[in-house]
């Protein structure tokens, strides 16, 4: 229960990656306010069952949903006002919503699918982030930040240049804001994911041929699970990361060691 008391924000929570932290953290004590574009899990991925909210509070946990798309600020000023009218406080935000459209090189994108993109996983970092941020320095407790970014955040692999662009923005953010808020004792962090069993990444690991190329670049004999993402996630909110701040994490088997 490296948690207890903490209360914690997570976009993006009702699928994948987000779903697996906002689990992990209840399990660790913490009170969690899940945010997304849908309470169910996204049917195009492998996440079955009830509501992410609902899981946390049938295991005896505190959980509450709010719909926020991350780029309409005023969504993601409502969901702050939630948290703090639900549990009184607002102590880790886990910026994890994001989008990953089909792979296609720049010359054959389209401006208006880079600007979406680019609206949600590099504007919606910067907004909830900025909302959180704000709330803990007022707050005067510290906190945590952490970001999502992706193995796309640290090489240029085989992905549309929309996505890679936003995913290197998080690492930039990430630390600059580390800097900016360290004196207010909160800790901003990055974790960078590389392919793990997510709808994002559903397509290629439908694949056979596809997914075994993926494990045969990476060093450790299989693909990620949204669980190794949590872990991360939970080292990054809990004391033990205290004095760990601006960092980009890898969590991908090894993938950027080549």
């Amino acid at each position: 229960m490296g948690l207890e008391g903490q209360v914690a924000w997570i976009t993006g929570s009702s699928s994948g990656n987000g779903r697996a932290i906002a689990e992990r953290y209840a399990r660790e004590g913490a009170a969690v306010l899940c945010s997304d574009i849908r309470a169910d899990p996204d049917p195009r991925g492998y996440d079955e069952g009830p509501p992410t909210h609902e899981l946390i509070t049938a295991a005896g946990g505190r959980a509450v949903y709010v719909n926020c798309n991350v780029a309409d600020q005023q969504q993601v000023d409502d969901a702050v006002a939630t948290c703090i009218a639900e549990f009184g406080r607002l102590d880790i935000h886990v910026a994890n919503a994001g989008i990953a459209p089909l792979v296609h090189d720049l010359v054959d994108e389209e401006f208006a699918d880079y600007e979406r993109l680019i609206d949600i996983n590099q504007h919606g970092v910067w907004r909830t982030c900025r909302a959180a941020a704000r709330h803990m320095i007022a707050q005067g407790e510290g906190g945590r930040i952490i970001a999502l970014s992706s193995i796309a955040g640290m090489t240029g692999i085989d992905a549309g240049a929309d996505y890679v662009m936003s995913k290197h923005a998080v690492m930039g953010l990430v630390r600059v804001l580390a800097r900016q808020v360290g004196p207010h004792s909160i800790t901003v962090n990055s974790i960078n994911p590389g392919y793990v069993r997510t709808v994002m990444n559903r397509e290629s690991l439908d694949d056979p041929a596809r997914t075994a190329l993926l494990q045969s670049q990476g060093s450790l004999p299989r693909l990620g699970e949204p669980a190794d993402v949590a872990g991360a996630a939970y080292f990054l909110a809990s004391d033990d990361a205290a004095w760990v701040t601006g960092i980009a994490l890898p969590v991908d088997g090894g993938y950027t060691a080549r």
